[in-house]
């Protein structure tokens, strides 16, 4: 064997371990960008070539991003204008067969490359296909020797382009697969929080697939694997609204089933075998595969019982409104029949009489038509209240006396804490509630029994509470005491109960127009209850003076707050409410739009609707928190008392239920800025610190020694979150859903030329870092300050 026969074996053996090692690096799992930097090393290497570069191609066959060998990281940046300013690659593109060209610059198909970019001569170009398709390119320049390309190393290039295929296709189906995945997640988290019942049930021995925790509540029944629909069967009955019993066959899930009949909104009577009922709208519907078999069946059922215990609740509320009105009406009626009427002139005194009776119950009247008039107003969000500073003493005083006035026997204790502050309140409204409440508590408490009204200190907040000795509230009815046409049931008592059962709606409503909020206790029957509202404090000049310092920091001397709503209309109206009273809004209809707002315009606040389209505002909350503690108020029209709780237990500021007046929008939010500046509060987080680089959130601003450093929104983000998460690894998937949306998610090639260009402007050597730090197949990471 000769020289040159043994160097060509040698060349051969070099060149499938070249292959064997890119080959065993897409087999092994490793990610794209390792897989592309090992094929245009290892092309470089065999071919000799100084330069080399492989693209990957977007949707709209345009360059994404570039993995070179031998090129600088300011290449990458450019890498979008790639095709559209070389011709030579541009043509590589459009014939997809590979291209050998001596000295590009003196070819007709040269054209302008990126800046940057080191100067091509000898050029060697290969598309890159996968499937059929084109999905980008490799290209080597400028051969070490200064010769020129050979035909060997066009096969051999064309070898590695095919290596890169196999890697991109593989890449492209495991994102294809994490994004599945991800649907399929969301789809599953919007049927389990769906406030109706759904059922999946398969045609196949009738097995359920899915049943959400809805459909379980109503059904009473948590199916296990392989459970079948005639097993559930077997446990209950089915009704029509007729009462008769349906045949198993009959019923709406098994009709979609065995027969692909569409059932929409069918009422249904589930009786179980413990004697309860559930009044329901059924619908179904078929699923088909590709030939048209039925596969499987989907079951809608909503639970009627709320609506049924409302239009209980509203016919009884009719009935009890036509007794009260009744009542006055046909006293006044007989006032002036008798005084009309008589043949004998009536005595002075006596026609007195009766038009003092005409007169107190004309007032009694005006009271329930008020109630209700007052009740509109709040249903429709348009309760007013003209807030001023105030002494509690005074308007506890003003409606203790309007309660006596009315001849009430029950003792009245007021106990206020001597260093009470003025409360911002509407006199007439508040002196309306205690007096609602003071009625209230006489109306369930004996006689002779003592109402007592304290009043404390809480936070920014007055907390008055009216406490009686009467009969107290029945577990079962505490949550569900403010609702309109509620009342305490009277447990088979012979003393009758006056009202419409609007009082205490009425007082929840302009407690929460004020900002505050108001709550019942009781320990049972026999025990008595204390109801308890908050009112807000007057601001004094000191307060107020933070609170303005701290809105003057932004543009144009306005608060700036982030509404978060996918409802064009509630984002006109809240941007409508806030700007007429000197706040600057942003509007954000999901959560990408929601983070990118988060970045640019650092809110002082954040309004949240609770449901979105792909994601639910805890979710939202969630990802908020990650980045940043400004306060967050949920708006929501679900008042679930679990909704509540979760939000606050998670550090949300208030949880405004819709529809909400904007007197209530209002003082919530002066209330949240208010505490957030008065406590001292800071949006931002300390400076980071590590070696002579310098972090600082509150300016948004990074220094080395001193020194500015000039960065791109991007790259400043990057740094941001590795900063603040320091002393844990971030995930690839982690950094590219926080910096640039989970729609991004495996991106791997735009964030590794971030992560260059970032180093570069630090200084940072990938090799021996100081700031950045790579954990392979991992993320980055940097160390804590």
């Amino acid at each position: 064997m000769d020289y040159s026969e043994a160097r060509e074996i040698d060349r051969l053996r070099a060149r499938f371990a070249k292959l064997s090692e890119v080959t065993r690096r897409i087999t092994g799992g490793s990610d794209l960008d390792s897989v592309l930097q090992e094929v245009v090393d290892a092309a470089c290497v065999l071919t000799d070539a100084r330069h080399g570069a492989v693209g990957v191609f977007d949707e709209s066959v345009q360059v994404r991003n570039l993995t070179t060998s031998g090129m600088t990281p300011e290449v990458e940046p450019d890498v979008g204008d790639l095709l559209k300013g070389q011709e030579a690659l541009e043509r590589l593109n459009e014939t997809q067969r590979p291209l050998r060209l001596e000295d590009l610059p003196q070819h007709p198909w040269s054209g302008r490359s990126p800046e940057n970019h080191p100067p091509m001569r000898a050029f060697l170009g290969a598309p890159i296909r996968h499937l059929g398709k084109p999905v980008g390119i490799i290209y080597l320049i400028s051969k070490e020797d200064g010769g020129e390309f050979t035909e060997e190393d066009e096969e051999t290039l064309v070898t590695f382009a095919a290596q890169a295929a196999i890697a991109i296709g593989y890449d492209r189906e495991r994102q294809a697969r994490m994004e599945m995945e991800t649907e399929r997640r969301r789809l599953a988290a919007l049927v389990e929080s769906s406030p109706v019942g759904v059922m999946l049930v398969d045609t196949d021995r009738h097995t359920f697939a899915l049943v959400n925790k809805e459909a379980e509540r109503i059904l009473g029944m948590s199916p296990e694997p392989g459970s079948t629909l005639v097993e559930y069967q077997n446990m209950t009955i089915n009704r029509r609204i007729d009462g008769k019993a349906y045949e198993r066959h009959e019923r709406p899930i098994r009709r979609a089933l065995d027969h692909g009949e569409v059932v929409r909104a069918e009422e249904v009577l589930f009786e179980f075998p413990d004697g309860r009922t559930v009044p329901t709208l059924f619908s179904s519907t078929p699923i088909y595969s590709d030939d048209g078999e039925t596969v499987s069946a989907v079951g809608v059922l909503q639970d009627m019982t709320p609506l049924e215990e409302i239009e209980r609740l509203r016919n009884e509320f009719l009935a009890m409104v036509s007794h009260e009105l009744r009542g006055p009406l046909t006293t006044i009626k007989g006032c002036t029949s008798i005084v009309l009427g008589s043949s004998d002139p009536l005595d002075i005194s006596e026609i007195l009489q009766y038009f003092r009776m005409i007169d107190q119950q004309s007032d009694h009247l005006r009271g329930l038509v008020n109630n209700l008039l007052d009740m509109t107003r709040i249903e429709a969000g348009a309760l007013s209240v003209d807030l001023k500073p105030m002494d509690v003493q005074s308007v506890v005083d003003d409606a203790k006396v309007a309660f006596l006035r009315r001849g009430s026997r029950n003792a009245i204790e007021v106990d206020l804490d001597t260093d009470l502050p003025l409360i911002a309140a509407d006199s007439r409204r508040i002196t309306q509630v205690l007096d609602n409440l003071l009625s209230n508590a006489s109306k369930y408490s004996p006689e002779s029994s003592t109402i007592r009204v304290t009043g404390t200190r809480d936070g920014f907040f007055v907390s008055i509470s009216v406490t009686d000795e009467g009969r107290g509230i029945p577990s079962d009815q505490l949550a569900r005491l403010f609702e309109k046409y509620s009342r305490i049931d009277d447990g088979g008592s012979e003393r009758k109960v006056a009202g419409e059962g609007l009082g205490l709606a009425i007082c929840k409503g302009i407690v929460e127009a004020h900002g505050g909020r108001i709550e019942a206790e009781s320990e049972g029957e026999g025990q008595g209850a204390r109801i308890t509202f908050t009112v807000p404090e007057a601001a004094d000049a000191a307060k107020e003076e933070a609170v303005s310092d701290a809105l003057l920091s932004a543009p144009g001397g306005q608060s700036r707050i982030l509404a978060v709503d996918d409802e064009p209309q509630v984002l006109w109206l809240l941007r409508n409410i806030l700007s007429a009273n000197g706040h600057k809004l942003f509007g954000a209809s999901n959560a990408e739009e929601m983070m990118r707002l988060l970045e640019t315009e650092q809110p002082h606040l954040v309004l949240l609707d609770l449901m979105l389209p792909n994601a639910n505002g805890f979710e939202l909350m969630g990802r908020i928190r990650e980045v940043s503690d400004v306060p967050v108020i949920f708006l929501s029209g679900n008042d679930q008392e679990q909704n509540v709780v979760r939000a606050l237990n998670m550090g949300a500021e208030d949880y405004i239920t819709k529809p909400f007046s904007s007197t209530e929008l209002l003082a919530r939010v002066t209330l949240s800025l208010r505490k957030r500046s008065s406590a001292g509060a800071d949006m931002s987080r300390r400076p980071y610190h590590m070696g002579d680089l310098t972090i600082n959130y509150a300016e948004r601003s990074v220094t080395l020694t001193g020194r500015p450093v000039r960065l791109s929104p991007t790259e400043y983000k990057l740094l941001s979150e590795l900063s603040i998460s320091a002393g844990r690894t971030m995930t690839r998937d982690q950094i590219m859903d926080r910096v640039w949306g989970s729609e991004f998610s495996g991106e791997g090639g735009l964030l590794r030329a971030t992560v260059k260009n970032l180093r570069h402007k630090l200084g940072d050597d990938a090799n021996s870092p100081r700031y950045i730090f790579t954990e392979p197949r991992v993320g980055y990471r940097m160390e804590q300050s």
